[in-house]
């Protein structure tokens, strides 16, 4: 039966350069078409895999670039934590060094106080501040503490550390103002207690004080001395040593205070009454012993307020003054004794020390 026009199908000849003989092959022609769609679709999907692989490929060198970055914020990051803790151990030596400087000073002021009989100071001159105070580091703790913890949320790097080393140096920054607070005060004490060495050098001998033993026993001696006056005026009318007293040269052992009759006489320091009677002399007396070997006498009083073996405080009133024994006027004859020898009260007595002191 004969085939349609358009129906016919086409040979293909394959002529091989060898003297093999041709190959032919007869393709019906609805193939063609079919042949031409696949080609257009294996075309269409390299160039899809194409177009895939190229976005593929920015994707992974923009990841790539992002980790490079996050890996030199990570060294950048440790770096800084590193240099912070360097940073922090310098400034937490530098601070304990200074606490400790500060505490030797604490120690010698106390040694220092005791060794010249010097009360401790009404406000202590190395107390901590409070401790509320908002320190500068805390802000900057905030700050570091939540960049770490973004930074670890991703498990990228850990931030103990340098949490650890800022909360170091916000407790050594609170140090230092505790001790910027303090060293106002410390410095009015070293110089009060420099006043006070420098005056009681000034009383002792220049030959006692190139040896250390024998100025550290004037100065305590200084201070176990009566510093008190007996009474409330600190006006003198005969002073220490030799004098003319009707004519005749003598030794006056004491000091002789111009107060009129009745007038209150006080303990210079805490003592036992050891004699309180008639002294020839003297007159009405009452003698007081103290420590490290002192005595104190207060003559031609008009009355006695104590008796012998009574113990008193340094204030306590201890006579009236008066005119008995040989006196020629009212007035009190005050007298120190040091291992039994006369010594010049003015050596002791402060010009404001008073004759009742505060309890």
């Amino acid at each position: 039966m004969p085939q349609k026009k358009g129906t016919q199908p086409v040979t293909l000849i394959v002529v091989p350069h060898s003297e093999r003989a041709p190959i032919s092959f007869r393709l019906p022609t609805w193939l063609l078409p079919l042949c031409l769609v696949l080609v257009l679709a294996l075309l269409a999907g390299a160039g899809f895999l194409a177009v895939r692989t190229y976005w593929l490929s920015q994707e992974i060198h923009e990841l790539q670039l992002d980790r490079q970055i996050q890996l030199a914020r990570e060294r950048e990051m440790r770096s800084t934590i590193l240099a912070q803790q360097e940073e922090v151990r310098g400034l937490s030596m530098l601070v304990e060094d200074f606490q400790a400087e500060l505490a030797g000073i604490s120690v010698l002021s106390t040694e220092i106080r005791d060794l010249l009989g010097l009360p401790a100071p009404a406000s202590a001159p190395f107390a901590t501040p409070v401790a509320s105070y908002a320190s500068p580091y805390e802000s900057t703790l905030h700050s570091v503490r939540s960049v770490a913890d973004a930074d670890a949320r991703g498990g990228r790097i850990s931030h103990t550390l340098s949490e650890r080393s800022m909360a170091v140096a916000v407790e050594k920054g609170q140090d230092v103002i505790g001790m910027q607070v303090t060293l106002p005060s410390t410095f009015r004490e070293l110089a009060h207690l420099r006043a006070e060495v420098l005056v009681r050098m000034e009383k002792i001998e220049p030959e006692k004080r190139s040896n250390p033993v024998d100025l550290e026993r004037q100065l305590r001696l200084l201070a176990a001395a009566p510093h008190l006056w007996p009474t409330e005026t600190q006006r003198i009318s005969s002073k220490f040593g030799y004098r003319t007293l009707g004519g005749r040269l003598e030794f006056h052992k004491g000091i002789d205070i111009p107060v009129w009759y009745n007038t209150k006489i006080f303990a210079t320091k805490d003592g036992v009454v050891t004699e309180a009677g008639w002294q020839p002399g003297y007159g009405w007396t009452v003698k007081l012993e103290h420590e490290m070997g002192f005595i104190t006498i207060y003559g031609h009083n008009s009355q006695l307020l104590v008796s012998e073996g009574d113990e008193i405080e340094a204030g306590q009133v201890i006579a009236l003054s008066g005119n008995s024994g040989r006196s020629t006027g009212p007035h009190l004859h005050y007298e120190i004794r040091l291992n039994d020898t006369p010594v010049d009260p003015l050596k002791y007595l402060d010009s404001d020390a008073p004759s009742v002191p505060d309890k």
